[in-house]
């Protein structure tokens, strides 16, 4: 494999099974770049796997964590803020989803500064637009590398 075609791993912390499954599949669908999708369902487990804890201990360290603000244990934003905090951890690129925005999104947003902070969509096709801004992310995260 070239230094082109070098998988991209990516963390998706997601409690909806229907809305993991439609962005797995959009990737599949839409995606242009070599991606492997890792998922956690809930904010103690995103922790867990980005650092490198029990269960995880082997996993590798992802290009892009993608975060369900609405996460069960502790929220999207509380990750977050727990990432930004762990210099280890602080310069990971975060991508926010929400099925809904609500008021408070955007003061978490201004203090937590993710890369980018989206409503999820609704259908499939949908999702094109999306896999192809977070690929862009991608990109520019990993030196189009």
């Amino acid at each position: 494999m070239t230094a082109v075609e070098q998988y991209r791993d990516i963390l998706l912390a997601e409690d909806s099974p229907s809305d993991a499954e439609l962005l797995q599949m959009a990737f599949r669908q839409y995606g242009c770049l070599p991606c492997r999708l890792h998922l956690v369902h809930d904010g103690e487990e995103v922790l867990a796997y980005l650092r490198q804890e029990g269960f995880y201990a082997h996993t590798p360290r992802p290009h892009l964590v993608i975060l369900d603000i609405g996460l069960p244990k502790l929220g999207g934003w509380k990750v977050l803020a727990a990432l930004r905090a762990t210099p280890a951890l602080a310069t990971l690129p975060v991508v926010m989803l929400t099925g809904a925005r609500m008021e408070s999104d955007e003061r978490h947003r201004a203090a937590l500064q993710p890369q980018a902070c989206w409503v999820k969509p609704m259908l499939l096709r949908e999702y094109q637009q999306l896999v192809a801004q977070l690929e862009a992310l991608l990109e520019v995260s990993t030196g189009n590398r």
